[in-house]
């Protein structure tokens, strides 16, 4: 078993912690999810810093250890700058992220929902985003995962729905309903 590895991820949440570290919560297209720790990312002349914001797409190389993974490298890959150039934009990039980090579980992942899920991101980021087809694909992933198709249950919102399989209120503001 390999001590080191390197993986595409999108960067789904980032919490701080000390002075200069954060945990970094990412959805890898061979792993899963993977919770590690980035050393030294806050400091201003870290190259690192700007790859790992949330809703970036990256190339990693990860050691692991007796706790939390550690990330050393990351390559940009795609940048969600398209998202973030509207208040509507980052409040949907915001729900998707926070749904893959509900739906998906650590050190697991396979291919149809590993494509379902950056189908989503890479239609989240394009110049003609469509709203309806993000829905559909996320309906997709669902079943995928083995849930209830959405339009089989009484829930209105994709939001909704995820708040109760994970039985944890969302926090990002809902932007996806049922057509």
């Amino acid at each position: 078993m390999t001590h080191s590895f390197k993986t595409e991820v999108l960067v789904l949440k980032r919490v701080n912690t000390g002075e200069t570290d954060r945990i970094l919560t990412l959805l890898s297209r061979d792993r899963g999810k993977i919770v590690c720790v980035a050393k030294g990312v806050r400091k201003l002349h870290s190259t690192n810093r700007a790859t790992l914001e949330p809703g970036n797409l990256a190339q990693v190389f990860l050691i692991k250890t007796k706790s939390l993974p550690l990330l050393t490298q990351a390559k940009l890959i795609k940048e969600a700058t398209l998202a973030r150039q509207s208040l509507i934009g980052i409040c949907q990039l915001s729900q998707i992220l926070e749904i893959f980090d509900r739906l998906f579980v650590e050190d697991f992942i396979d291919e149809r929902t590993s494509d379902l899920a950056f189908a989503i991101h890479r239609e989240l980021l394009s110049k003609n985003k469509k709203n309806i087809k993000i829905e559909l694909l996320l309906q997709e992933l669902i079943k995928a995962l083995g849930y209830q198709d959405l339009k089989e249950t009484a829930y209105l919102n994709i939001s909704d729905y995820v708040a109760e399989i994970t039985e944890k209120k969302m926090k990002s503001f809902d932007f996806l309903k049922v057509s």
